[in-house]
C-alpha cells in the first residue's frame, strides 16, 4: 500500500498558510527606513544650533583627553562618546524648544521640521520622551549622569516658560554652559580648579552677551509677547551694550581662559579676538534679521574656537 505524499498538493480554494518571509520583509524595510530617517530627522532639528550646542562640547572633551595625555585609542573613544552624548544633549533641547515655540518659529525660523511638517507635534513629543530617557542613561554609562540631569532641568526650565523673560532666559542659557563643560571634562578626569575657571568664565560671559541671539528674532518675539533683552531695554541700547561687551571679551579670554604663553596660544587668542571685534562692529549695524543671524553665528564660532583652543592651553 502506497504511503501518502509528505507534502500533498493544495486543495483549490483552500486558504494558504502564511509565509513568514513575506511578513519579515516589510518589517525589515520599516526598520531600515527608520534607521535612515531618524538620524536625518534629528539633524533637521539640531542643525541650526550645532555650533553652540554640539561642536563645543566635543571639542572640549577631546581637548581634556589630550591635556591628560590619554593614549590615541582612549582619545578616539572620548571623541566617539562625546559625539553621541552631545548630539543627544542638543537633540533633547531642540525637540522641546521647537514644540513649545512653534508659533514663533513660523515667523522666525520657517525651515524647522515642525513648521515644514516633516514631523507632527505628537511625533516630536514621542521623540522627546524617548530622548529624555536615553540621555541620562548614556550619562550614567559615561559617568556624567549628574550633569545630564542638570541639563534636563535647565532644558525644561528654559523651554516650558522660563525663556519668556530675559532674566530667566539669559541665566538659564548661562547655566547651560556648566553641564556642557562639566560633562566634557568629567568624561576623562575629575573636575579641577582649572575646569571650574573655564566653566564659570564662559557661563558669566554667556549670560551677559547672549542677547546677541535675540536681535535676529525681534519680530517673532514681540508677536509671541516674549520679553527679551532688546525688547525690554530697546534695540539701540542693546546694540551699544553688546558692542562694548564684545570689544572687551578678548581680555576675559586672555586672563580667564586661554592665558597665552606660547606662539600657538597667542595665535588662538588673535583668532578669537578677531571674531569678537567683528561681532562688536556688526552689532552696531541694523541690516535686518539675516544680517543679525550671521552676527550670532560669529558668536557661536567664537565659543567653539575658544573651546577648541583649550587643547593648546589646558
Amino acid at each position: 500500500m502506497a504511503s501518502p505524499p509528505k507534502n500533498p498538493p493544495p486543495v483549490p480554494g483552500a486558504p494558504s498558510s502564511p509565509d513568514p518571509a513575506r511578513g519579515l520583509l516589510p518589517a525589515a524595510r520599516a526598520v531600515v527606513r527608520g534607521a535612515v530617517r531618524e538620524p536625518w530627522l534629528s539633524w533637521q532639528f539640531i542643525r541650526n544650533d550645532v555650533w553652540a550646542g554640539f561642536c563645543p562640547g566635543v571639542f572640549f572633551a577631546v581637548a581634556v583627553a589630550v591635556r591628560y595625555q590619554q593614549p590615541p585609542g582612549r582619545i578616539a573613544v572620548v571623541a566617539l562618546a562625546s559625539t553621541v552624548y552631545f548630539w543627544l544633549y542638543l537633540y533633547t533641547f531642540c525637540l522641546t524648544n521647537q514644540v513649545a515655540g512653534l508659533h514663533e518659529d513660523r515667523l522666525n525660523k520657517p525651515f524647522r521640521p515642525l513648521v515644514r511638517q516633516s514631523v507632527t507635534p505628537c511625533g516630536a513629543r514621542v521623540r522627546a520622551a524617548v530622548a529624555f530617557c536615553a540621555f541620562p542613561l548614556l550619562g550614567w554609562a559615561l559617568g556624567v549622569w549628574q550633569w545630564a540631569l542638570f541639563w534636563q532641568a535647565v532644558t525644561l526650565l528654559h523651554n516650558l516658560g522660563g525663556a519668556r523673560h530675559w532674566i530667566v532666559k539669559n541665566a538659564v542659557i548661562g547655566l547651560g554652559v556648566l553641564p556642557m563643560l562639566g560633562a566634557a571634562w568629567q568624561m576623562t578626569a575629575p573636575l579641577t580648579a582649572g575646569a571650574w575657571r573655564w566653566m564659570l568664565a564662559l557661563a558669566v560671559s554667556t549670560f551677559l552677551l547672549i542677547p546677541v541671539q535675540d536681535l535676529r528674532d525681534l519680530r517673532g518675539d514681540a508677536a509671541a509677547r516674549r520679553t527679551t533683552f532688546p525688547l525690554a531695554f530697546g534695540e539701540t541700547l542693546t546694540r551699544r551694550f553688546l558692542a562694548a561687551g564684545f570689544a572687551l571679551l578678548p581680555l576675559a579670554g586672555h586672563f580667564f581662559l586661554i592665558r597665552a604663553t606660547t606662539p600657538a596660544a597667542w595665535c588662538a587668542e588673535a583668532v578669537t579676538a578677531a571674531l569678537c571685534w567683528t561681532i562688536a562692529r556688526r552689532v552696531l549695524d541694523r541690516r535686518g534679521p539675516a544680517y543679525d543671524h550671521r552676527t550670532y553665528r560669529y558668536y557661536e564660532y567664537w565659543y567653539a574656537a575658544v573651546l577648541a583652543a583649550a587643547v593648546l592651553t589646558l
